[in-house]
């Protein structure tokens, strides 16, 4: 330091001392880290250089250790890799990275502890990624995010291929359309009698075809990149055959029903009710559509009430049947009835509190 042998890790001999410390290695002489001292205390800027003794990062701390203004960090050919700002240790505002031979690869805005912007390029300096804040906070972000009004932005693929398109209006995304490697359509959001719809599709046979589908409630509250509550949720098979359909209401799940490929209908299971009093009635059929079996539950999927099971020609096969819920939303299998196909009833019992079991005269006993 300031030309004199310092040891760092002998706090009496660095005490007072103000200047730069240098730190080589012992072997090659090689320069391997920098630090400011303001009377003896580690304060300004720090170097770190690599084992050829190139600069790899820099940046200044505070009083606390903390990074404080310009952080960057270098490629080994000395082209800056990436700059960011700091206040005590917390990015705040542009960050920029670039690849090795200067070009910009990244650039993002951090605030209230939060990235709020961000855009990627490819080597040919073209979006591939984009994120649109609230607000403008970078003059990069006004033609891209709509901030001079309405505007289409397209995002390519590394090699150039156009992969979506993106309407932006104020931040605010309004409509997007993507695509996949092969050039066929992979998703689409657009917004439908006020609600945002976002709609998936997959390559069959060299055509779309629409997998997936969120529709969502119309929310003018929601951040531009958001949307309101999920209201109904589908799925298709490959084949464009409905499979999956779930309903929503005021954040909760209402209605589920699934369907076998060839159309029949596979389950149905519905809420009702709100808090501790809702019950789930769920019923589940084969792919002939009858129904086997049919449930009745609590909101955390308890048994409650009478639970069957049918046979093939629909009669009922099994009824148990639970009680209501205890304190602890647990519930008890207290009465079991068996029959055959023909209707003929096998057993009859009532579950007791220890596990045993009192068979109803005239039961039978099974076969």
């Amino acid at each position: 330091m300031n030309g004199k042998p310092v040891n760092p890790s002998n706090g009496a001999e660095t005490a007072s001392l103000t200047g730069l410390l240098r730190c080589r290695d012992e072997d090659t002489g090689r320069l391997q880290r920098e630090q400011e001292l303001r009377s003896g205390k580690y304060l300004g800027l720090e170097r770190f250089y690599d084992r050829e003794g190139r600069l790899q990062r820099e940046r200044h701390v505070n009083e606390r250790g903390n990074g404080q203004g310009r952080e960057a960090t270098f490629w080994p050919n000395g082209q800056l890799r990436r700059e960011e700002f700091a206040e005590n240790g917390r990015t705040q505002g542009p960050v920029r990275s670039f690849t090795e031979q200067g070009k910009l690869q990244r650039l993002a805005f951090h605030a209230d502890g939060r990235e709020q912007f961000s855009v990627e390029y490819n080597a040919a300096g073209q979006p591939t990624r984009l994120m649109c804040p609230p607000a403008s906070v970078l003059p990069e972000d006004r033609g891209l995010c709509g901030f001079g009004g309405a505007v289409e932005t397209v995002l390519y693929t590394s090699s150039g291929a156009r992969a979506a398109q993106m309407r932006y209006d104020q931040g605010r995304l309004l409509a997007s359309t993507e695509w996949d490697t092969d050039g066929l359509l992979a998703a689409q959001m657009l917004f439908e009698h006020g609600r945002r719809v976002h709609r998936r599709y997959s390559g069959e046979g060299g055509k779309a075809v629409l997998r997936e589908e969120r529709i969502y409630e119309a929310d003018d509250r929601a951040l531009p990149q958001r949307s309101g509550a999920l209201a109904q949720a589908r799925r298709w098979g490959a084949s464009g055959q409905l499979v999956e359909q779930r309903s929503h209401a005021a954040g909760r799940e209402t209605l589920v029903e699934r369907w076998y490929l060839n159309g029949a209908l596979r389950e149905r299971t519905a809420l009702a009710g709100e808090g501790p009093a809702a019950r789930i009635l769920r019923e589940l059929y084969d792919d002939d559509g009858r129904i086997t079996r049919r449930e009745r539950l609590t909101a955390d999927q308890r048994p409650t009430g009478a639970q069957q099971y049918f046979h093939a020609n629909g009669r009922t096969a099994l009824e148990e049947g639970y009680g209501e819920p205890d304190a602890r939303g647990r519930t008890r299998l207290q009465t079991r009835r068996e029959w055959d196909e023909s209707g003929r009833l096998l057993a009859d019992d009532v579950l007791l509190e220890d596990g045993s079991r009192q068979r109803k005269a005239g039961g039978g006993t099974g076969s």
